[in-house]
């Protein structure tokens, strides 16, 4: 009978083992995209993103999104996600800037959280140099997602090149006033 009793719980543990194994295993894939260039366009503006098939419920993202600044540059940029409610479509975690060789520069802040997740990041003078922007979050269900920032990444004028535009002003100041003088004289 000890036997019976053995055999009966070993099969139950081993049903029980079975049952739940694949809770156990259940594992989080990174379903992040290889890092892409940020569009610029002329005037500065910047716009980049990302968007996610169904069924990656729980899977995780860290998007890098790379741009290069020839001379000192101001960034300002808006990050968003909007779905129908906070329990579809996907969380930003995260919104940062870093160096090239991944130090990081800036990170991000958190305006809204929900059904529409809102993150800025900027007012900041960049040196010349390579950057790259990254969006990490998580899928919270598997009706699919997407992400979109928007901003700007636009020179700064150099000291130097305000000087000039000053010293310019002051000249043209000057021989207005002369010819002004000149007249009444």
């Amino acid at each position: 009978m000890n036997k019976q009793i053995r055999a009966l719980a070993l099969s139950v543990a081993t049903v029980a083992a079975v049952t739940l194994a694949p809770v156990a295993q259940a594992t989080v894939i990174d379903i992040s995209s290889a890092p892409s260039a940020i569009t610029l366009a002329p005037n500065g503006s910047a716009h980049f993103g990302d968007k996610f098939k169904a069924n990656l419920k729980n899977d995780t993202f860290a998007d890098q999104f790379t741009f290069t600044t020839a001379g000192t540059t101001k960034l300002d940029l808006i990050l968003t996600s909007t779905s129908t409610s906070a329990l579809n479509g996907l969380n930003i975690t995260g919104f940062s800037l870093y160096k090239a060789n991944g130090a990081l520069a800036m990170a991000g802040t958190q305006v809204l959280s929900g059904a529409t997740d809102k993150w800025t990041l900027g007012d900041a003078s960049l040196a010349a140099g390579s950057y790259y922007v990254k969006v990490s979050g998580n899928m919270v269900s598997n009706g699919g997602g997407a992400f979109a920032g928007n901003g700007t990444i636009s020179a700064v004028p150099e000291p130097e090149g305000l000087a000039m535009l000053f010293v310019g002003l002051g000249l043209i100041g000057l021989v207005k006033q002369r010819r002004q003088s000149t007249r009444f004289a």
